[in-house]
């Protein structure tokens, strides 16, 4: 991959292919979701997993979804477009990693999903809702000089 910059940013390799970014999604357990509420972003930390493709998050009663979010088209079957960013970044900025999934949430809403959803989290998660977010646009960099997906940083 080539390295690209601008003066007084970082150095940031080409962007990560679906698979590399999906793959270090899967390698941490905490992320950001990016939603509107009263028609202001917002954006809260929340324990997620990677599964067939989709994030799997933990989330608390103030991530509203469905037809009660003024922010859903009508007929849209419960589905919130938002955005999920995890990264892992060095204190110094100088290598990691960042991929952002824009795509529809939903809530888990049937007893079997839920279970096995709540199987893949941590034990200690215990989230008023799991939602399920699919991986329609990702994109995502990693900084010059960080080590290739499969590598801990």
């Amino acid at each position: 991959m080539a390295s690209t910059s601008q003066p007084g940013s970082l150095m940031v390799e080409n962007a990560l292919t679906l698979r590399e970014a999906l793959a270090l999604l899967g390698q941490v357990q905490f992320g950001r979701i990016v939603f509107t509420t009263r028609a202001m972003p917002a954006v809260r930390p929340v324990r997620h997993v990677v599964a067939a493709g989709r994030i799997i998050i933990a989330a608390g009663p103030e991530l509203v979804l469905g037809s009660s979010s003024p922010t859903t088209p009508g007929g849209s079957g419960g589905e919130t477009i938002v955005a999920y960013e995890a990264d892992r970044l060095d204190a110094t900025g100088c290598s990691g990693w960042s991929v952002v999934v824009v795509g529809r949430a939903r809530p888990v809403t049937t007893d079997a999903e839920a279970s096995l959803y709540r199987h893949l989290l941590p034990v200690m998660t215990v989230p008023d809702q799991l939602v399920v977010i699919s991986a329609d646009v990702v994109t995502g960099f990693r900084l010059a000089g960080s080590l290739p997906v499969g590598s801990a940083i």
